[in-house]
């Protein structure tokens, strides 16, 4: 299979007893595997340490991704496997230890009646921005480009806790106190290493219940991911293109991550933070040239 062909339900193995149905309110979820054995956690904590030790060597990174998304409504294949309702690809960048970039540039949804994949016209892709200071996220069905200002506390330090957990340089012990995890690498693949992983807090039971990664084991950098969202059936599965991966080169720093500019027809709102959001005084909007696509 290449790597922008159409995974079906297989692409990940899914490790039973992931229960359905999100957290209580105001409580972790408790893990859903048990306990590790004596070796288990050894082995996990070999990899933390390693990746950690990989991670910190990693000044910059680029890389093409391809997004598959699932829920209950998607459609079968004739043989009945499911099938994504939406495919795109976009790049991803990083910058450490607290700058990163994400884009989809290209976007098809399932068509029923044809059974392919048709681009999404006029709709542009999830798009944001972190230049270590403020997060800026273009919301297009609202015509918004908004600034989220971070707090003094978290500026600086690395952006593990964005919209794609691990890819971004975690620490081992980040990841032991935010996470229940366990090795699950298939019996023969050699050259992957595969982790699963359980929020124990509240707030990142929010955003998903479970994450599975494949690393390449040759230099511990992200293959693969799927997250499953709260109440364990939608999911989106990334795939990082590794012919495109660049590691400590082709990046520009001030092009890549300074502020983006507000496209034509679009309103600029700056968030403090805490919750709270103020329209930016009225500017010189860009040139249609750069509405995102």
């Amino acid at each position: 299979m290449g790597l922008a062909a159409v995974p079906v339900d297989r692409t990940l193995a899914r490790q039973p007893g992931q229960a359905a149905g999100g957290p209580p309110p105001g409580t972790a979820p408790a893990p859903a595997f048990p306990q590790l054995s004596p070796e288990q956690q050894a082995a996990l904590d070999r990899l933390l340490a390693a990746w950690e030790g990989r991670n910190a060597a990693v000044t910059t990174w680029s890389c093409t991704f391809y997004k598959w998304e699932y829920n209950a409504w998607s459609p079968a294949d004739q043989g009945g496997e499911r099938l994504a309702f939406s495919e795109s690809s976009g790049e991803i960048k990083y910058a450490a230890p607290d700058k990163g970039l994400y884009r989809v540039k290209e976007s098809k949804q399932w068509n029923g009646e044809t059974r392919r994949y048709e681009p999404r016209v006029g709709e542009a892709g999830e798009h944001w921005v972190c230049n270590g200071t403020s997060i800026y996220e273009f919301r297009h069905s609202e015509r918004q480009l908004r600034e989220t200002k971070l707090p003094p506390e978290m500026r600086g330090r690395a952006i593990s806790d964005g919209p794609l957990p691990f890819v971004f340089g975690a620490k081992a012990d980040t990841l032991r106190k935010r996470y229940a995890m366990r090795l699950v690498t298939p019996a023969g693949v050699t050259d992957q290493i595969w982790l699963e992983a359980l929020p124990r807090m509240q707030a990142d039971a929010a955003n998903f219940s479970k994450v599975e990664l494949i690393l390449q084991a040759r230099d511990l950098m992200p293959f693969a991911m799927q997250i499953y969202k709260p109440g364990g059936q939608d999911r989106d599965v990334y795939q990082f293109d590794p012919r495109t991966s660049l590691i400590d080169k082709g990046l520009d720093m001030i092009r890549d991550f300074s502020k983006p500019v507000t496209p034509l027809g679009y309103t600029f709102i700056v968030e403090d933070g805490q919750g709270g959001a103020a329209q930016a005084p009225p500017r010189q909007s860009a040139a249609p040239s750069a509405l995102p696509r």
